[in-house]
């Protein structure tokens, strides 16, 4: 039996057109959903990961269930990172392009040295850092030359605020590996970034306005006028907004960019 072999140029235009695998964490609500559909929309295989397996089910049969499906996976669970990704590998191949959406943010004031408090403070960062550099470490395993890692970070990974120390010590963190990673995946033609978004329409953001109104004894919508008048664009920024710039991060034309944290926030922070 023959085998037949292709010109160079051939065979690097057959791996191209391949659609590429991206699995997104945090796929369920949010920037992860709005992400999902978009990518769902054009040439690439979906694995969609998330804690509630419900919720992401159903944004995979909106999609396609022949280019995407559903993974159940929590970021504090070890065992839990392993098994998606061996299940998405086992799926679609090799990850060409992970989206570390899934995140967490509870109130951690300086004042709560309760156990609740504590214990709140030790989940944020398994889940936002430890859990988000298990799953980038193992997704790095097997990704192919040219994959992307991208990171959805925060604004505040520039700053600091009252009340949310775990969080922001997070997002500070994970401009700390997106440094690393980038120099150590470089030799391997992977870019790796993170996208620093303000205040975004998701439950996340309303419930953080919600703590601070509780918290400063304010009405919910004086908190919200109070911090989108503070920035010079004086909205918030949609999920699909973020999903259309992360495509470009990670497409052919984000391929000079790597080591970064790029903000999209209203310009509540400028350098």
């Amino acid at each position: 039996m023959s085998t037949v072999k292709l010109p160079q140029s051939e065979l690097l235009d057959a791996l191209n057109a391949r659609p590429k695998h991206v699995f997104v964490s945090g796929a369920s609500r949010g920037i992860g959903e709005a992400v999902s559909r978009l990518f769902g929309d054009d040439n690439f295989e979906l694995s969609l990961a998330a804690r509630s397996y419900n919720r992401t089910l159903g944004i995979c049969m909106d999609i396609g269930e022949d280019k995407s499906h559903p993974l159940r996976m929590d970021l504090s669970d070890e065992e839990s990172i392993d098994a998606a990704v061996v299940a998405a590998e086992e799926r679609f191949g090799p990850i060409d392009i992970l989206i570390n959406n899934a995140g967490l943010n509870m109130a951690t004031p300086l004042n709560d040295s309760s156990a609740e408090g504590r214990q709140r403070f030790r989940q944020i960062i398994d889940v936002n850092l430890t859990g988000t550099y298990f799953l980038t470490q193992r997704v790095c395993q097997h990704m192919p030359s040219g994959g992307r890692v991208l990171f959805i970070g925060s604004v505040l990974a520039r700053f600091g605020v009252p009340g949310s120390h775990a969080y922001t010590a997070s997002k500070h963190a994970v401009m700390g590996l997106v440094r690393g990673m980038a120099h150590e995946l470089a030799d391997r033609d992977i870019r790796v970034n993170a996208l620093n978004p303000g205040w975004v329409d998701t439950k996340m953001a309303h419930d953080s306005l919600q703590r601070i109104a509780a918290s400063t004894e304010q009405s919910v919508q004086k908190v919200t006028v109070d911090m989108l008048g503070a920035q010079p664009i004086r909205r918030m920024l949609k999920p699909s907004e973020i999903a259309r710039y992360v495509a470009f991060l990670v497409g052919p034309q984000g391929d000079g960019i790597t080591g970064q944290g790029i903000d999209m926030s209203c310009g509540s922070f400028m350098v």
